[in-house]
């Protein structure tokens, strides 16, 4: 199961590179919307459509409505709704068991439809940016950083449960040093770009919002696994599960990141 594992991340790593350096921005934005696709697919089975019908159904609504906001450039209106939709998520996380709205097949949709054209309209809003490299690997960073801080203080030192009926291996100490990880690694960076004080603090500020939110959308997706009995989205990637495996942080990170770099003007 390793080499399987091992080679996928590989394969995966080497057409991200290859779409971050050589695609033109149509051609990103094409490819980010197939993937949305592949990952609007996973997320109504996440949603309890069983059935392939409806779930291809849903995958070219979304494929279709993102072309529409390319059509009508809405991209950055689409935005918005992102912090509309997790604060929605954050109070479902918080109170699970007790809330049962958000099963509610059709409710699941909605939230699998907002989250996923966000993505992909932040994706697409990034990609025109000047310095869309850079951006995009202090996005990568502050994600990866979140992960590999909350993995390593969490073993360490995790003893209060962040999450115990979502996910029970999350703790309040991994979180905390998931946080305190990110912002060393955009202090860092603050002091080798040489950014004013100012500056320095709105990128602090930035990196901790899309690092919480990348926290918040791995539970939500452990929530809705959960309730369907499922452990991977799917099996689209050998050794990996699904791409909503891969992508969930991304998913919830991206659009707030976007999204307060535009606030900050930054874009």
């Amino acid at each position: 199961m390793l080499l399987p594992r091992i080679l996928s991340a590989i394969v995966m790593a080497c057409i991200f590179i290859s779409a971050v350096l050589f695609l033109s921005e149509i051609s990103f934005a094409m490819f980010v919307g197939l993937v949305s696709v592949l990952a609007a697919w996973e997320w109504a089975r996440l949603s309890g459509l069983t059935r392939q019908q409806p779930r291809i159904a849903f995958a070219g609504m979304v494929g279709t409505l993102a072309y529409g906001i390319a059509i009508f450039q809405l991209q950055q209106l689409t935005l918005w709704l992102a912090p509309i939709f997790w604060l929605v998520a954050l109070y479902w996380v918080a109170v699970y068991p007790s809330e049962k709205s958000w099963r509610h097949t059709g409710i699941r949709l909605l939230f699998g439809l907002v989250i996923l054209l966000t993505t992909w309209s932040a994706l697409v809003v990034l990609r025109q940016a000047e310095h869309f490299f850079t951006y995009l690997l202090v996005l990568m960073g502050v994600i990866w950083g979140a992960d590999t801080g909350a993995y390593c203080f969490g073993r360490l030192f995790g003893k209060h449960k962040l999450a115990r009926h979502v996910s029970p291996g999350k703790s309040w100490e991994g979180v905390a040093g998931g946080l305190l990880v990110t912002q060393i690694g955009l202090a860092v960076f603050a002091f080798y770009q040489e950014f004013t004080l100012e500056t320095a603090l709105q990128l602090a500020f930035i990196g901790l919002i899309t690092a919480s939110v990348s926290v918040l959308g791995d539970l939500t997706e452990s929530l809705f696994k959960r309730h369907e009995g499922l452990k991977d989205s799917s099996h689209l990637i050998p050794g990996h599960g699904g791409v909503m495996d891969r992508l969930d942080s991304v998913m919830s990170a991206a659009p707030l990141f976007v999204l307060l770099l535009i606030v900050f003007g930054w874009l």
